[in-house]
């Protein structure tokens, strides 16, 4: 059985599984959905592999020979396929369009899923499945040249594109609802793409009313109509929409963008913003009263001096 035909096996299997209407097979929707998407992008590359080797691309290993005329060659070793990061490369090279960003977002939503669903799950299913769609939609068309009605069957591709249609008018709804609010800060703002409810990890998140004061603004989950309030989940939202940032500085160098503020003990201070968004927590003491370098977070125990300083007035107390 061919790759392409595989693909289309596990994304129609996926629906199924999801129009199925029993929660234990929900999970596996997701899976076979997400395994055909990445058997789609290894069709592309079996396409854009030579005619000596077909499926070359493919391999994870790849390595030059020559033929008996003593051309350079190039021949895959082993059975291990590419994984997600050499696709990605792979296209990158070859110059093969793919929107990764809604990958990765649709991939961590899998990866969620694996730890936090539950029976009260259906919409956090539904978003996957509907990102999905955008992403298999537009890669036969433009990728595979393909018509994606005529590939995924009559069937499918009609519950596809209805799932896609209903989650993004409820997804559509929720953003104007929380768009009303007055959020207060800028990195809070740019949080709430990941904001979700804490009991069945929907996105499905509306106001329920947006004049109310931040940050005790309460939330409603239109999924499985958990009431909390954003107080509750802004470390979450912060964490998820700063952490990768923070990795990559970190690894070169520089600092997180955020730390544990001192006062309310959460991730949620933002050196940009100046203070903590969930306490509003700002830094007492700026410039030590001794040398008058500046104090870092960490130091604001000290009572306005820095590390250094400190250390010196305590031997000097030993003494």
């Amino acid at each position: 059985m061919s790759i392409l035909q595989n693909a289309i096996d596990s994304i129609q299997i996926g629906i199924e599984d999801y129009e199925n209407g029993d929660d234990r097979r929900n999970v596996s929707a997701v899976r076979n959905v997400a395994a055909g998407t990445l058997l789609l992008y290894k069709e592309k590359l079996c396409r854009l592999s030579p005619p000596y080797a077909t499926e070359l691309l493919i391999r994870q290993d790849i390595r030059p020979t020559q033929d008996q005329n003593g051309t350079i060659i190039f021949e895959g070793k082993g059975k291990k396929t590419v994984d997600v990061q050499a696709i990605k490369d792979r296209f990158n090279s070859l110059k093969v369009a793919v929107d990764w960003k809604r990958f990765d977002e649709v991939n961590a939503l899998r990866n969620d899923l694996e730890h936090y669903y539950t029976s009260k799950s259906p919409d956090a299913i539904r978003e996957i499945i509907a990102k999905s769609f955008l992403l298999i939609r537009d890669f036969i068309v433009n990728e595979l040249d393909a018509n994606p009605r005529d590939l995924l069957g009559e069937d499918c591709w009609s519950s596809l594109l209805t799932v896609n249609e209903v989650y993004s008018a409820e997804e559509s709804d929720c953003k104007a609802s929380i768009g009303k609010v007055d959020w207060r800060y800028d990195s809070v703002r740019e949080s709430l793409d990941y904001l979700r409810c804490p009991e069945c990890h929907s996105s499905l998140i509306n106001a329920v009313d947006s004049t109310e004061t931040y940050p005790n603004i309460n939330l409603h989950c239109k999924s499985c109509n958990c009431q909390f309030s954003f107080d509750e989940v802004v470390e979450r939202c912060i964490d998820e929409n700063l952490s990768g940032e923070a990795h990559i500085s970190i690894k070169d160098g520089g600092e997180s963008p955020y730390a544990e503020c001192p006062e309310c003990e959460r991730s949620t201070f933002i050196f940009s913003e100046g203070c903590c968004v969930a306490c509003g927590y700002e830094m007492e003491y700026q410039n030590c009263e001794i040398c008058e370098e500046p104090l870092t977070l960490e130091e604001q125990w000290n009572e306005g001096t820095c590390s250094y300083c400190q250390h010196k007035w305590a031997k000097i107390m030993e003494e």
